[in-house]
Order: structure tokens, then sequence, then C-alpha cells
């Protein structure tokens, strides 16, 4: 069995980056032998709900199923 861990978790906030209404987190995760850094940017100024982002997934992946 695969055993999946998560290494260590960051969040820095804008001030620390010099970027104005953004906040980056930086997670690195181990799954078996391979090792991933992964970066994630939140936009502070953005107006989408979550709500509004997985449907716009959907209605992409959707489109692409069709064409």
């Amino acid at each position: 069995m695969i055993r999946n861990e998560l290494i260590s978790e960051t969040a820095v906030t804008a001030a620390e980056t010099k970027t104005e209404n953004r906040q980056e987190n930086v997670s690195i995760y181990k799954f078996g032998k391979s090792t991933y850094i992964v970066e994630t940017v939140f936009d502070l100024d953005c107006k989408d709900t979550l709500e509004d982002v997985i449907n716009r997934l959907i209605i992409k992946d959707i489109e692409k199923l069709s064409a």
C-alpha cells in the first residue's frame, strides 16, 4: 500500500510576497517515492465563488466531451 503524506505546508501573505491582494500557499506532498511541491495562489479581489468556479469547470468538461 502506498502511504500518502503531507510533508510541509506554508502560507505566504501578500505582504511577504510584495504583491497586493494575493495569498500563496505552498504544500509538499509525498506519494510513495515521489515528492510533489504544490503552489496555490489566491486572488483576494476575485468575485467568483467556489460554486462559480466548479460550475465553469463542469461546463468546460461537458463541452470537451461533446466536441
